[in-house]
């Protein structure tokens, strides 16, 4: 007992030991805290001495070189005669460093002068980058915010050191490791120096897809912009990990699955792995695809006093027993929008509202307009267009300033200007605006590629090559402008031509453009004649619906023929009778019977107009949609000829399976002249006839097929044809989606014949005695058919095609291409 007694008060006497230990170190750093109000803190090298409600007669402003006193002492929160505390010295030395022109500042008060030391940070001399191969020095000078004759600061330095991995990283570059090294020079001077290692390129290895069951994989990887890192992943840039760019894939999916009946689909959860051994990504998307639904019934409801729901039914583009598609709802919400605004209630409000049925899956939907908040825009303001000009954008607005705001136009604007095809995406954003009925409109845009360099080529069966190479911008100097230059030749033809067009002429949506074509055609075994023929168009365009294009355009032509008098022993009287009737040339009697041999140019001047109907769902790789055009030229008034040429076509694209990804298209296109008045040389020339161009009927040359001299074997074309195309697309079995390989089995007819009285009247008078085979060369009008198979790669240079066609129904006079190309990439 005596030693647990023991015990406990010598724990007791520990205790209490313990207790005043405590209350020592207490009361110590009490008193130390109580003397540094008073005498001042010493904190990262800056010395501030408090003073309390203190009075100062002037600042003494030390250690500055460059900056006058008056600068410095005007970021203070103290001023001469006035009480100051302990808080106006602490947000003086705050305000000092938040001007980055100092790298330390000290203020303390002596006698009735505040003393206020400064450390100027140095100016920066030059700016190096060392290492950098990915990106080059321009590009990483407009991400660092450090410029030479500027201040440098510690903190600028690190931050641009994280800009500029971001930058790397946008790239795919993300384990670039940057660092940065300051070299003091005179007079306060410095180099800054960074550093970079960049790495190598992290890769999107493979992208899954989980729950899709409608869709192929194959299907949805063409649909998105992130890419898997193919055979050439050297020169792509879609194959980067890219956050924001996942997040505007995860919208094209949830569009594509919407419009094709998927109302309930959603995107469950994108995951992005990062392989280190590898240095690549895995993207994984998972998705409920959930059932298929069809409009059920479709109703108008208003709550607005005048407005006749009647009247709007017309509008409406959803309809019972049809797949439910967000995209028509939208189009009827934007059209009912427009028609009661135009009928004068500005803030009218129409809100589809569906009730499902799961037993049916069936989708009933009502229309209900009512008015809305009276809300008007303050202000537009457009970010992300460093090339683009900001009228090009504003100009599709369907709403301005002071306007009373109204979301489906604004969502309207959005397309328009998605639908210029200058920007990746398009984001249209509201923040408040200065009272509480207004907002300010935001354009966010993504700029993207807008220039195309193609090539196409073909090799036929005579050992001949042909090829065209253009150049295409479609917004010229980020005015919206296209213009385009090409060049097409062969070994008999040379075609230089030149087009331009404002699609905003005199600021209104009329579009007006001009063309220069000049062609030079020439025999090309004995240089007996030549054509040259220069042309100019000029185009007026307006837009009649969202889908229907008209055009009004006048065209001039101005056509010389040499012919190598070396052939015709004619001397000075050379004669068109002279020609035909010597039976030296080699030259069709035909042709000859379209040149004027007494000089001058045969001149052709037309007006015509055009009316294309266009709803392709991608204007560059189509998948569902029709396009026809119908053109007609008149050429008479102040013309050598008198004629009309009248041209039509129709192309659609359909998908025969979604889930497997196959595509059909097929095209009809088809031409006739009709000649006014005479049918002789005074009202049409031979020359003027249709040709069969490359790819009319793949298989065959340019002018391969159609109606020929049977002396001279000169193609003399005709005044009617017609071509069709069947054509299956496919992913190519058995070959990595990565790859972006696509197959396709074709298969082509068409006819060219009429060539003419006056021709057929020239010829049989050079050349008496025809048999029946050269009378049918002459006026061929037989069927050429051919059938083959393609290859189609999205190449990292751009789409590259190639195409091997066998002709099943041919003459024996026909020239054949077995093989053409083309390509055509972005820049």
């Amino acid at each position: 007992m005596l030693g647990l007694n023991l015990c406990d008060n010598a724990e007791n006497i520990g205790m209490i030991m313990r207790l005043n230990h405590i209350l020592k170190i207490a009361f110590l750093g009490l008193s130390l805290s109580f003397v540094s109000v008073f005498t001042g803190a010493i904190t990262s090298g800056t010395i501030v001495t408090v003073a309390q409600a203190a009075v100062v007669s002037n600042i003494d402003v030390r250690g500055n070189q460059r900056i006058d006193d008056e600068i410095v002492a005007s970021y203070l929160t103290i001023k001469p005669g006035q009480s100051f505390s302990d808080f106006d010295i602490d947000d003086s030395v705050k305000a000092l460093f938040a001007t980055g022109l100092f790298g330390d500042v000290s203020i303390f008060r002596q006698g009735s002068t505040l003393i206020v030391d400064v450390q100027e940070n140095g100016t920066v001399n030059k700016v190096f980058f060392e290492g950098n191969k990915r990106l080059k020095d321009e590009a990483l000078k407009s991400v660092a915010r450090l410029r030479p004759q500027g201040i440098y600061s510690d903190e600028q330095a690190a931050a641009d050191v994280d800009q500029i991995a971001q930058a790397y990283a946008r790239v795919g570059r993300q384990d670039a490791d940057i660092s940065y090294e300051v070299l003091p020079l005179a007079n306060n001077r410095v180099n800054v120096i960074y550093r970079i290692n960049e790495g190598d390129k992290t890769k999107i290895g493979r992208i899954d897809f989980i729950g899709n069951d409608t869709f192929s994989g194959r299907r949805l990887a063409d649909v998105i912009s992130t890419k898997e890192t193919g055979l050439f992943g050297f020169l792509q840039t879609s194959d980067i990990y890219d956050q924001n760019r996942l997040n505007s894939d995860e919208e094209v999916l949830r569009r594509l699955y919407f419009n094709k009946g998927f109302a309930d689909f959603q995107i469950l959860s994108t995951q992005a792995v990062l392989d280190d051994v590898e240095n690549e990504y895995v993207v994984t998307i998972t998705m409920d695809e959930g059932p298929r639904y069809t409009f059920g019934n479709v109703s108008i409801e208003s709550s607005l006093s005048g407005v006749e729901t009647i009247a709007l039914d017309g509008l409406v583009k959803t309809r019972g027993g049809e797949n439910y598609s967000a995209k028509d709802v939208e189009d009827t919400v934007v059209a009912i929008t427009e028609r009661v605004v135009e009928e004068g209630f500005a803030f009218v409000e129409v809100v589809p509202r569906g009730n499902r049925n799961f037993e049916t899956n069936t989708i009933d939907v009502t229309y209900l307009i009512d008015e809305g908040a009276r809300v008007f825009i303050e202000d537009i303001r457009i970010v992300g267009n460093d090339r683009t000009r900001d009228y090009v954008i504003r100009r599709e607005f369907e709403i301005s300033e002071g306007d009373a705001y109204n979301r489906v136009l604004v969502q309207k604007t959005r397309d328009r200007i998605n639908n210029l095809g200058f920007f990746d995406s398009v984001n249209v954003s509201t923040r408040p605006g200065s009272q509480p009925d207004r907002i300010v409109l935001f354009v966010n845009v993504m700029e993207k590629s807008t220039g195309d360099f193609s090539l196409s080529g073909g090799f036929s069966s005579n050992g001949g090559a042909s090829g065209e190479v253009s150049f295409t911008e479609r917004n010229f100097l980020g005015r919206g402008q296209f213009i385009r230059v090409s060049y097409r030749g062969s070994a008999d033809e040379n075609q230089y031509s030149f087009k331009f067009t404002e699609p905003y002429f005199l600021g209104g949506r009329v579009s007006a453009g001009f063309g220069i074509t000049s062609l030079r055609s020439e025999d090309t075994d004995e240089r007996q004649y030549s054509v040259d023929t220069d042309t100019a168009t000029f185009t007026f365009g307006l837009p009649l619906t969202e889908h229907l294009q008209s055009s009004v355009f006048y065209r001039y032509s101005s056509r010389n023929t040499s012919i190598s008098s070396s052939l015709l022993d004619l001397g000075s009287a050379v004669t068109l009778d002279g020609i035909q009737g010597n039976t030296s040339t080699e030259l069709s009697a035909a042709l000859v019977n379209s040149v004027d041999v007494n000089g001058g140019d045969f001149v052709s001047s037309g007006f015509g107009y055009s009316l294309v109907y266009n709803t392709f769902d991608n204007q560059r790789t189509p998948r569902e949609g029709v396009r026809a055009a119908w053109t007609q030229t008149y050429y008479g008034a102040g013309s050598d000829g008198n004629y009309l040429a009248t041209e039509a076509s129709i192309a659609a694209y359909s998908t025969l399976s979604e889930e497997e990804d196959i595509i059909l298209f097929g095209r009809v296109r088809g031409g006739h002249i009709e000649v006014f008045g005479s049918d002789n040389n005074t009202n049409f020339r031979t020359l003027d006839n249709f040709v069969a161009r490359q790819n009319y009927v793949r298989g065959f040359d340019s002018f391969g097929f159609g109606p020929r001299d049977p002396i001279t074997d000169d193609p003399l074309g005709g005044r009617t044809y017609w071509t069709a195309t069947a054509e299956v697309l496919f992913p190519l079995p058995f070959v990595s989606r990565s790859l972006g390989l696509r197959g396709a089995l074709f298969a082509d007819a068409g006819q060219l014949y009429d060539v003419g009285q006056p021709a057929i009247t020239a010829i049989n008078k050079a050349n008496p005695g025809l048999t029946a085979t050269q009378l049918d060369q002459l006026d061929s009008d037989s069927v050429r058919a051919s059938v083959g198979a393609s290859i189609l790669w999205a190449s990292p240079f751009g789409p590259l095609r190639v195409d091997y066609a066998v002709p099943i129904s041919e003459e024996s006079f026909d020239n054949l291409e077995e093989i053409s190309f083309g390509v055509s990439t972005a820049f």
